[in-house]
């Protein structure tokens, strides 16, 4: 991996459905200058709009339900992304919803090299399904909710521990709460994250 290959520092976000993942980024981007929020899925629907991309009939067909999209196809719509940044070399990503397993972990590693830091959001399952309601978006569907759940448990549950060898600095943070309070606990992990 050359260092031309990673062209932004990258802060892995994870944590389980309707963990507010989206919310927290929105308000920490809005206030700490130098950093972006990236959605791993949405890279993936632009990449499937994406004249002639190698990987859109993947993502047509995985995306809607929840299924995994490969790792190939995920780095190759982040490689993408990244090499329309070279404005600001020094802009810090949270990349949220990636690495969703080993192999995605492994790929990225191989391919773009060490991520700053993880921040692994955690919720209740009461608070989860809550959010869930409140959103009513269609892949909170009860039956996707809970295959979106299952995935997170079998899959990037074991790719945070594997994280924890590789990455710098895994940061935990309960994002039980709502509103400010919430926020500043999430704020005080991005800026360890950061540091």
């Amino acid at each position: 991996m050359s260092e031309e290959q990673q062209l932004q520092p990258i802060i892995f976000l994870l944590g389980p459905p309707n963990a507010g993942k989206s919310y927290l980024c929105k308000r920490a981007t809005a206030e700490i200058h130098g950093v972006q929020h990236i959605v791993m899925s949405d890279l993936l629907r632009w990449e499937k709009k994406r004249p002639l991309s190698p990987w859109a009939q993947e993502i047509k067909s995985k995306l809607p339900s929840g299924t995994l999209v490969s790792s190939d196809a995920c780095i190759f719509a982040l490689k993408y992304f990244l090499s329309g940044l070279h404005d600001n070399p020094s802009r810090k990503i949270i990349l949220d919803g990636f690495p969703r397993n080993l192999d995605q972990a492994c790929e990225f590693e191989k391919q773009m090299g060490k991520a700053m830091a993880t921040i692994e959001l955690t919720c209740t399952l009461e608070t989860m399904e809550r959010r869930r309601k409140e959103r009513g978006r269609a892949d909170d569907e009860p039956a996707i909710a809970e295959g979106r759940y299952q995935g997170f448990l079998d899959d990037t549950v074991p790719t945070i521990e594997h994280l924890k060898d590789v990455v710098p600095k895994v940061i935990r943070v309960s994002s039980d709460k709502d509103g400010d309070e919430g926020y500043e606990l999430f704020k005080t992990a991005l800026a360890r994250a950061l540091a």
